[in-house]
């Protein structure tokens, strides 16, 4: 069972550079003791721009739980902790139900679209269509979870994310889903929340 572990953080202008490359450092770690993949993105939109994030795959618990063992010991880890200019804002754990689509090695993600909503089951036909015709419009990975632990783990909260090489990628992929019954399916079983684009940076 595959889970993410998504972590936000308020990051002072002048060390925002420090943080990249000591985030780059933490993603190291995280790959070397069980995390499968990890991405390090900035938030473009909404009321957390300007923020930091790092979101961590996980094939177990048991993993997660290694990494974040291994964190508490790295002195990269600490030093940035106790700057008093990377301040933790949230910290959410997912449990993913769906995975589709493969960067290749000519691809170069720049962007993550993920959107927050609502619905009393996961919905994983309509998610699955959905995601369908975005992947065959310019999307290049999907992933769909639940929140698990964390402010939105009230069992009714999931999130969709899709990787792009561009914006003009995503605004294809998603004109192509307007002209698709499976948005509008989708819109009927569940209430979107927000929308949220990320610049990946790592």
């Amino acid at each position: 069972m595959t889970h993410l572990v998504m972590t936000r953080a308020k990051v002072a202008p002048d060390y925002r550079d420090t943080a990249i490359s000591n985030l780059k450092q933490v993603k190291k770690i995280s790959e070397s003791h069980g995390a499968k993949l990890v991405r390090i993105a900035a938030q473009t939109s909404g009321s957390h721009v300007g923020s930091l994030m790092m979101l961590q795959i996980f094939d177990n618990m048991a993993d997660v739980e290694s990494v974040y063992d291994e964190f508490s010991k790295a002195p990269i880890y600490s030093e940035t902790m106790q700057s008093g200019k990377f301040d933790i804002s949230h910290r959410a754990l997912l449990k993913i139900h769906l995975e589709l689509g493969k960067p290749s090695s000519s691809d170069n993600l720049k962007y993550l679209i993920l959107t927050n909503g609502t619905a009393e089951t996961p919905e994983l036909d309509a998610i699955t269509k959905f995601a369908d015709v975005l992947l065959s419009n310019g999307a290049v990975t999907a992933r769909y979870g639940s929140f698990v632990a964390g402010d939105q783990a009230n069992g009714k909260t999931h999130l969709f994310g899709a990787t792009y090489t561009s914006l003009s990628a995503m605004q294809t992929a998603y004109e192509a889903v307007m002209q698709n019954d499976a948005a509008s399916a989708l819109y009927k079983v569940v209430s979107v929340q927000r929308r949220q684009i990320l610049r990946l940076l790592d």
